[in-house]
């Protein structure tokens, strides 16, 4: 049982780091010196909202594995 809460929380781990790194950057940047980003500003699709959930369900899975491999639960 050790083993395979070992592996979730490393898989659910490799996943929020995907999912943080797919998201779209939220700030401007240097981009905002132009001004060519701020048309864009505001606008959230239903697939950052699919990925906001992804990026929370992935890491609540890998605090919960987190929790019960520190408090030697399995």
């Amino acid at each position: 049982m050790l083993g395979f809460v070992t592996i979730i929380q490393i898989l659910s781990g490799l996943a929020t780091g995907f999912f943080i790194l797919a998201h779209e950057p939220k700030s401007e940047g240097l981009g905002s010196i132009g001004g060519s980003a701020s048309q864009f500003k505001g606008l959230s699709s239903s697939a950052d909202q699919k990925l906001d959930n992804l990026t929370w369900i992935a890491f609540g899975i890998f605090i919960i594995a987190s929790i019960l491999l520190g408090f030697n639960v399995v």
